[in-house]
């Protein structure tokens, strides 16, 4: 069950619809958020992105989100991974859920769908 000590890594290249996730959810409650805006600074410390829960894009400038996905799910099972994207075609959302996603969110409406995702899970929120 997530928490709010629960550790989140966002990964998407475009900072601003990084920081608007964090946002997001530090409103929610989670305290223990961290953002990386390309692959190289994830990677270099991914020791340090082990995760109960990540967000990652889809399209990033040096890698395919979904190959990511399918690597984080081999390292840490356990982990929740989220896609999130502007392409919500129906063949990337049924991909992402084929490697382990436990989600799919359109980028637009970003504060309503990870409302509603967490809502799925039954994450009561404001997490006190």
């Amino acid at each position: 069950m997530l928490g709010k000590n629960s550790k989140i890594v966002i990964l998407d290249d475009d900072h601003t619809i990084a920081e608007l996730a964090a946002e997001i959810l530090a409103e929610l409650g989670f305290e223990n958020i961290n953002i990386y805006n390309s692959i190289d600074s994830f990677t270099e410390n991914m020791r340090l992105a082990i995760a109960d829960l990540f967000f990652l894009d889809v399209n990033l400038d040096k890698a395919d989100g979904l190959t990511l996905l399918s690597w984080i799910k081999a390292k840490q099972p356990s982990s929740k991974v989220v896609m999130f994207s502007g392409d919500t075609r129906e063949h990337l959302v049924k991909e992402a859920s084929q490697l382990g996603a436990e989600g799919f969110l359109s980028k637009y409406c970003l504060d309503k769908n990870i409302r509603n995702l967490l809502n799925k899970w039954n994450v009561n929120y404001p997490l006190t």
